[in-house]
């Protein structure tokens, strides 16, 4: 299946998950299953955050059992392309909302 948009990270962004992934490969996983998602869905999933203009969404992917962590993602989306602004590990016991 063919992408409906491309996608393009922050440099810090593609910096920290490349660090991410050193420490945990799981990581590469859950960042490509959350990225096809972006780039092949029509109307992806994600919740708006407030106040952005252009528009911001969150979209986050709990992982690796029996310590569970928490992948977030902060994304602006056009009909062309994604871009990942910020990428974020968290144990799921940390994370807040």
């Amino acid at each position: 299946m063919k992408p409906l948009r491309t996608l393009r990270l922050a440099p810090a962004t593609k910096e920290y998950l490349e660090e991410e992934e050193e420490r945990d490969p799981s990581v590469r996983k859950v960042f490509d299953g959350l990225t096809w998602l972006l780039q092949h869905e029509e109307n992806p999933p994600g919740y708006p955050l407030p106040d952005y203009h252009p528009p911001r969404y969150l979209i986050k992917k709990s992982y690796r059992l029996p310590i569970p962590r928490v992948l977030r993602l902060v994304y602006q989306m056009t009909q062309k392309e994604v871009f990942i602004e910020l990428a974020q590990v968290v144990d799921f016991n940390e994370q807040e909302g």
